[in-house]
């Protein structure tokens, strides 16, 4: 008995041994699976009388966080999108503009950086905003700023409105007192996105003070899992090329000789005869419908909106395992069973498309012979470059409790003599959330000197309350404001620093400055000064005399945008890698003092008056579209062609285009176009009050009678890039 009493007791010893191990694991584990960054902060408790002013300000940074990821997910992770936009040439941009008119614009996550028509050189890049505060400078992919700066800027700015000075609590006999600067820090935790608020408060009513100081709010949205996923599956499409072989697919699956369908690649018929003919607009807009019906039969694995399609039997089987299957599916490896991704191509964003074609037309290669039998051969041979761009959202219907959240952003595909146009650049990376505490921003280690910043406009003016940052690596801290022009502040000692001056009202400073011992240091910084002017556009013309003749610059006058055209006008300042891009965008439209509302709206307006404008050096790009009224035409024209059968020469006939091009108010045309590098200075500005912008124009309605208008003449259009920069010089803006 003695003995089974003994192993009874070593039996429990062993349980309870197995068990605390098992907690020391399990807290272990917990303690590396949840950062810093996961760890909602607990806050000292207030008394009861202010609680209602605690939840009133958690309440107000709830709902301005929650603002602040809505606009980011619809402009690709950018609360405002700097990037370059193209409206005539989508895939020439970094970013889409979302619908025609539209101010929405929405960056691409992987592009072709280069022009469309490159050959051997071309690269490409990727617009992705990094995840992580400081991310921007230790990665070579994303770009600055970063989501979580975004959104403490956007907090910063936007919390004073909601909190609109407590008037409600102040009617209640509540005063207010702020005694410290308000400085929201956002952090993307995994599964929630949260937001730290020090905002030192003393609050007062009657005899009694309190003070306020620490805030914290949780927002129930996986934006790091939404961002991850995005980033998967944007590597995919740098490394695999998923939508180009989805394209090839589609190409393969619709392509045959018959006018209805698109050319195939690569085909043989037997016979006489010229063939099937197509035209190049007419295989594009194919092509386009094409890609808006069936691109959105992509979808990831492992998401909500995954599933297996079973392909009909039949002889179609193969047909439909194509389209619902195979070739269109994006392996992504890891499982996000709360999102769904959909992908979209729209219409109106017009791909770059070419094809090896004599011209607009596109028939086969043919020849016959009579060596004992009459025979004829027809070689289809296609060659397609074809970029074009695919809207990816992503979507949690859980998230906010139901009310669910999208983030959305742009991939382009780019295929070029059938295949995919290959690409060396490395993938982007996912940032991992680790447990991290920064020394930086800790007022001890600021051990390296006194630094004097004199902080001073473009126009020699002192700044008041420009706020100055310094970021060392990966680390960005707060050093003070400005007063009266000066800010005088311990600086932590880094090689390799930034300092950033920022002010609502000026364009910001960046300059690199190294700290490296504790000598005393003193520095300026220059905010750009915006000066208001107003835009306006002539256009030198491209005329064309008969139906075959030639299209020649009129550079003997200039002449003013007529009143159913517009004019957008994007000014994009070029500095330093490291400064912030300022992007202009302007509108002009109409002639002067005659505007039609269509296309200046109802009542009809512009953006051209009062455009804030930095001084700089500028790389301009101009397109202009005309609503004509009454329609440009540009009607079929009868052509023939010749072909032997056996020792006879036949003859075929047929219309091209097909079908009449018909622009209208309804259908625009790019009539005007303009790029080149531009410099304006500030005595230059200070004195504007007008710049004159100048394009190229392509007056295809001044091609008279319409019968003189071919089909042809739209590849002028494609050409406009080289006419403007052969005749660069006239296009000089004229300030006045």
């Amino acid at each position: 008995m003695t003995k089974k009493g003994q192993v009874t007791i070593f039996i429990i010893i062993g349980i309870l041994l197995v068990l605390a191990i098992g907690i020391v694991l399990y807290t272990q584990r917990e303690r590396v699976l949840v950062p810093v960054e996961e760890r909602v902060p607990t806050i000292a408790p207030v008394a009861v009388s202010m609680q209602p002013i605690q939840e009133f300000i958690q309440t107000c940074t709830y709902t301005v966080a929650k603002q602040g990821l809505q606009i980011l997910g619809e402009r690709g992770g950018y609360l405002e999108p700097k990037q370059r936009y193209n409206p005539a040439q989508p895939t020439e941009g970094a970013a889409i503009q979302f619908a025609p008119d539209s101010q929405l614009k929405v960056p691409y996550w992987w592009h072709l950086a280069t022009k469309n028509t490159c050959v051997g050189d071309c690269k490409f890049t990727s617009e992705q905003p990094c995840l992580k505060r400081g991310e921007e400078a230790v990665s070579a992919t994303c770009k600055a700023p970063s989501i979580e700066a975004q959104l403490d800027g956007y907090l910063a700015k936007e919390l004073p409105k909601c909190f609109n000075d407590f008037g409600q609590f102040r009617e209640q006999g509540f005063t207010f007192s702020a005694t410290g600067a308000l400085k929201p820090e956002t952090r993307i935790a995994r599964q929630s996105v949260i937001v730290l608020l020090t905002y030192p408060l003393e609050v007062r009513r009657a005899e009694e003070t309190f003070t306020l100081k620490d805030f914290v709010t949780e927002l129930p949205v996986n934006f790091y899992e939404i961002y991850m996923l995005g980033t998967n599956i944007t590597n995919l499409q740098a490394t695999h090329s998923f939508l180009e072989r989805a394209t090839r697919s589609l190409i393969d699956v619709f392509g045959r000789t018959d006018e209805n369908a698109l050319p195939p690649v690569s085909e043989m018929e037997f016979g006489f005869g010229s063939g099937t003919i197509w035209t190049k607009l007419d295989i594009e807009d194919k092509l386009m419908q094409m890609l808006a019906s069936y691109i959105p039969l992509l979808k990831v694995t492992y998401t909500r909106n995954y599933q297996y399609i079973p392909a009909p039997g039949g002889k179609d089987r193969e047909f439909y395992e194509v389209l619902y299957n195979r070739g269109f599916t994006v392996p992504v490896l890891d499982p996000h069973r709360s999102l769904a991704v959909k992908f979209v191509s729209l219409p109106w964003w017009k791909p770059y498309f070419d094809l090896n074609c004599n011209g607009q037309l596109c028939q086969p290669e043919g020849f016959s012979s009579t060596l004992g039998f009459l025979f004829g051969v027809r070689r289809y041979s296609f060659a397609y470059d074809l970029s074009y761009p695919v809207l990816v959202e992503i979507t949690n219907p859980d998230a906010y409790g139901g009310e669910g959240y999208s983030f959305r952003f742009f991939l382009e595909a780019n295929m070029r003599n059938n295949e995919p146009l290959a690409t060396l650049e490395p993938p982007l990376t996912v940032p991992e959330l680790v447990e991290q505490s920064s020394l930086l921003c800790d007022p001890s280690q600021r051990t390296g000197g006194t630094i004097t910043l004199n902080v001073r406009t473009s126009a020699g003016t002192p700044v008041d309350n420009a706020e100055v940052l310094y970021r060392c690596g990966t680390e960005t801290c707060s050093i003070g404001t400005s007063v009266n022009g000066q800010l005088v502040a311990a600086f932590p000692r880094c090689v390799g620093g930034f300092i950033t001056a920022n002010h609502v009202d000026y364009a910001p400073a960046v300059k690199p400055f190294d700290v490296l011992d504790a000598s005393a240091q003193a520095t300026d910084l220059t905010l750009g000064v915006a000066y208001p002017v107003d835009f306006g556009i002539k256009k030198w013309q491209l005329l064309k005399g008969s139906k075959h003749g030639n299209w020649e610059l009129d550079a003997t006058q200039v002449v003013n945008q007529g009143p159913r055209e517009n004019s957008i006008i994007m000014l994009q300042r070029k500095g330093e890698p490291f400064e912030e891009p300022i992007t202009v965008l302007s509108d002009v439209c109409g002639a002067p003092f005659t505007k039609a509302k269509i296309p200046c709206g109802d009542p009809p307006s512009d953006n051209s008056q009062d455009v804030l404008l930095y001084a700089g050096d500028y790389h301009v790009t101009i397109y202009s579209f005309l609503y004509p009224s009454p329609s440009v035409t540009i009607p079929p024209d009868r052509r023939c062609v010749k072909y032997k059968v056996g020792p006879r020469t036949k003859r075929k006939c047929f219309n091209v285009p097909p079908k009449a091009i018909v622009f209208s108010s309804d259908k625009p045309f790019m009539s005007g176009y303009a790029e080149y590098d531009w410099t304006v200075t500030e005595d230059e500005l200070r004195n504007a009050k007008t710049i004159e912008f100048s394009v190229i124009n392509f007056a295809l309605d001044k091609v008279q009678p319409a019968s003189n208008r071919v089909v042809e003449d739209m590849e002028v259009m494609g050409n406009l890039f080289s006419y403007s920069e052969q005749y660069k010089d006239l296009l000089k803006p004229r300030i006045t």
